[in-house]
């Protein structure tokens, strides 16, 4: 039975030629081979461009030829043993996934390519032909290698034929390797040289010929590779998404960590335990740690009663509110069956007032209250409004959502990703 299209299928897939152009590195092999975006499985395809074949543009020869002597020999098929066996080695591991090999025969392969590798092995059985025309490269011991193969798709009898082009060299010790390093000007002028000499060119025909026949002949088939590269591209976005939002919910927790051990190795210093109760004196923030730039989570009205757990030397005390501990300036407060301190407790109350009427009135200023807004920062949007509540998604910087409630107490509710959830306006702007 066939696997649902719609489902972990068509996940796989993806455009060869958008691949290498998202890979910088790539680029002067994207410049070089612009014939050969026919490769297969890999290709972006639609009824209405199978028959045709781009148009490469033609490269100044002449320049060309003064950086590098361009040979007129015949490419040659199967003619180099290594590199077949290279070629082999790399198709193999494709239909494997198995990205370790072929990081050991690249010169580099970054994260987003060893997820594709790895998603597009899931769905193949294997490359039963591969074969190899060369042609010699800009220097000693490198060849432009056009690799002709077809793969054997899980759900479909028929193998589907395709063409990718590799710029082969040879290290130290005498290995071939896929050279996937950026490349300078020379070298792609040199390529765009080769790409468009009549044995390539007819060699990209043919397998485009080939192509058109097999899709034509399975409607389902064709139909299925036309929705391949929108679909895989979208499986790769998730998973990148995801490894990076795996990634910083680990820094978040490592911070976190070392923030509680910091405080506990300082605590006998720091801190007198009195469990205490205590009312506040005046109308005061909590805030999530003992720091006047931490998160407020509530405001508390003269003469609330907390538990006081800790008098921190540093001004501040840790009460409970609301079932969490949370932090108050102890000067706020007036610790039961103490004598009521005399100083100037109003009057820094009147300033702290200020100063955070200030600072909402900044944030208000900076953030939208309406239409769309972006990210300054990584930011967690987080199901409900606090610093406490599960995180529903992440938010990188720059990343645009739509906002649909600023609220006062410093947070607005958004929708992001399909997903609504809350996220400081702090770190939101027009």
């Amino acid at each position: 039975m066939k696997r649902e299209k719609d489902n972990a299928v068509v996940k796989w897939f993806k455009d060869v030629a958008q691949l290498i152009k998202g890979n910088k590195k790539n680029a002067a092999i994207v410049a070089a081979f612009v014939l050969l975006v026919i490769v297969g499985i890999c290709i972006t395809v639609t009824s209405s461009n199978r028959k045709t074949v781009e148009e490469p543009i033609v490269p100044d020869t002449e320049k060309v030829e003064q950086d590098y002597v361009i040979s007129d020999e015949v490419m040659q098929k199967d003619a180099i043993p290594e590199v077949n066996d290279l070629m082999r080695k790399y198709y193999d591991a494709a239909a494997a996934g198995d990205v370790a090999t072929i990081e050991s025969i690249k010169s580099s392969v970054d994260e987003k390519e060893k997820i594709i590798i790895e998603k597009k092995a899931e769905y193949i059985d294997n490359y039963p032909t591969v074969t190899c025309y060369t042609k010699s490269g800009p220097v000693a011991d490198s060849y432009m290698v056009f690799a002709y193969y077809e793969v054997k798709l899980s759900d479909y009898e028929k193998t589907v034929p395709g063409l990718n082009a590799w710029y082969v060299c040879k290290r130290d010790n005498g290995e071939f390797y896929i050279n996937d390093d950026e490349q300078d000007e020379k070298l792609a002028n040199y390529c765009k040289v080769i790409s468009v000499q009549d044995d390539v060119v007819d060699l990209n025909n043919t397998v485009n010929v080939k192509f058109n026949e097999a899709v034509a002949e399975d409607e389902e088939l064709a139909a299925f590779l036309d929705l391949l590269p929108n679909l895989l591209s979208s499986a790769v976005g998730d998973e990148l998404a995801k490894n990076s939002e795996d990634a910083a919910v680990e820094t978040e927790e490592t911070q976190t960590q070392t923030e509680e051990e910091q405080q506990a190795d300082a605590q006998d210093e720091t801190t007198q335990n009195v469990e205490k109760k205590a009312k506040t004196t005046d109308v005061v923030n909590i805030r999530s740690s003992d720091s006047e730039t931490a998160d407020k989570v509530g405001k508390a009205q003269k003469g609330d009663e907390f538990l006081v757990l800790e008098q921190k030397i540093n001004g501040w005390s840790k009460i409970m509110y609301n079932n969490k501990e949370c932090f108050i300036k102890t000067e706020y407060l007036q610790i039961e069956g103490e004598e009521p301190k005399e100083d100037e407790t109003q009057e820094t109350s009147e300033q702290t007032a200020k100063t955070d009427e200030i600072e909402d009135a900044q944030a208000a200023a900076d953030s939208p209250s309406s239409g769309k807004a972006k990210a300054k920062d990584t930011v967690n949007i987080r199901e409900s409004a606090t610093t406490t509540a599960d995180r529903v998604a992440v938010a990188y910087k720059g990343e645009e959502m739509t906002v649909v409630n600023k609220q006062a107490d410093g947070w607005t509710k958004v929708k992001f990703n399909g997903k609504t959830g809350y996220v400081k306006s702090e770190y939101l702007e027009k």
